[in-house]
């Protein structure tokens, strides 16, 4: 990500100053997911041999990569979310109760919204009869002239609850961001009961910027003989370090950069 290039958060309210302050978009390290941090690393000297066991999906480049970038939007307040008899209830200490079929009631704050039914049909989402809901954030997001922020479910933290569902704002022109969001949980909504909480400060989605109109070009090329040379070579660079990926990575900028 280019360090020169900043999400600007603002409180919709002078009074959710507090929440930013309490619970801050901070970078993606900072959340990481339980599995992961749970997750044993072993020394690459104990790694091989005969019985040498599996290397753990947390030595995976490409999943470290996913999980550390960005920045890591949490929750502002504690989500009680109770589902019963086909309707879906939202009770937060911040706010009244708000029932879904009374979303458009006067409160001082609508902490959560909808979208009917018709809107994401054939979309297949798992969701209640009456359409899908979303929390209405309390921020207000700017980028600078154009670049936009992408918003993406949490990469590898599997929640048990809700996804919140991706999307891509002009942020530079429209600062408004709210986050639509199916249910993780099995559900039939007419049969099942569930109630659970999103806690404050639990992780929702990842934020980042991009850059608008910015054109790109995926090139299906044909055999390169070259190419397939220059890859035998990194490879057995990769394996003479014992598939060290931060050796690898680090020696390869350092070459491309001098070229």
């Amino acid at each position: 990500m280019n360090d020169n290039i900043s999400i600007d958060v603002f409180p919709r309210k002078k009074d959710f100053q507090t929440l930013l302050e309490l619970y801050p978009i901070q970078k993606a390290n900072k959340f990481l997911p339980e599995w992961y941090k749970n997750s044993k690393r072993r020394k690459k000297s104990d790694e091989f041999g005969i019985n040498a066991p599996l290397p753990h999906a947390k030595r995976c480049p490409a999943i470290q990569e996913e999980i550390t970038n960005g920045y890591i939007l949490p929750a502002w307040a504690d989500f009680h979310i109770e589902i019963l008899d086909g309707q879906v209830s939202l009770d937060m200490p911040l706010s009244e109760k708000l029932w879904v079929d009374n979303l458009g009631e006067p409160n001082s704050w609508q902490w959560i919204g909808s979208h009917a039914r018709g809107q994401i049909k054939l979309m297949n989402l798992n969701t209640h009869e009456e359409g899908i809901l979303k929390l209405l954030s309390p921020y207000f997001f700017k980028t600078p002239k154009g670049y936009g922020t992408a918003i993406r479910p949490l990469p590898y933290h599997f929640s048990p609850h809700i996804r919140l569902l991706p999307g891509m704002v002009d942020t530079d022109i429209w600062h408004e961001i709210n986050f639509p969001f199916e249910f993780t949980l099995p559900l039939d909504f007419k049969k099942d009961k569930a109630k659970f909480t999103i806690e404050a400060g639990e992780p929702l989605a990842m934020i980042t910027p991009f850059k608008k109109e910015e054109d790109f070009v995926v090139n299906n090329k044909d055999f390169d003989k070259d190419f397939l040379n220059t890859q035998n070579k990194n490879d057995v660079y990769m394996k003479s370090i014992s598939h060290d990926w931060n050796r690898y990575k680090a020696t390869i900028d350092k070459i491309s950069k001098s070229t």
